[in-house]
């Protein structure tokens, strides 16, 4: 199902409310402080927006362009520069699994989204 921009797989899921210091679209993954999460909404600077952190099944932008294959069973990682997952560590942060492999030139990867572990 498609909610707001984001496309939740599942109806299990947790946000917080934010307040949004610049504009944002919805579905877009952000890192606040130490948690990964994806808007709920769209909104502008000043507007409170729902910010998910966990979701049992959600479908998120992946790095494309680089030629990379996402495993099933994966772990996904959230790229600050490209604001995307990757399957790279590195120095990027960890916020879910993959669940249904992504090939190379996918670009959106299906997780089970933890943001709320991010490390």
């Amino acid at each position: 199902m498609t909610i707001s921009g984001i496309q939740l797989r599942s109806s299990r899921y947790q946000a917080f409310d934010v307040t949004l210091a610049a504009t944002k679209v919805a579905g877009a993954l952000d890192k606040i402080e130490d948690t990964v999460g994806v808007y709920f909404e769209g909104g502008e600077s000043g507007d409170i927006v729902a910010f998910v952190t966990q979701a049992d099944k959600i479908l998120l932008a992946k790095k494309d362009g680089s030629g990379e294959a996402i495993a099933q069973g994966a772990l996904v990682y959230y790229e600050a520069a490209s604001g995307k997952l990757t399957a790279t560590a590195g120095s990027n942060t960890k916020c879910g699994r993959c669940i249904k492999a992504a090939l190379p030139t996918d670009t959106t990867v299906l997780v089970a989204f933890n943001g709320l572990v991010a490390a």
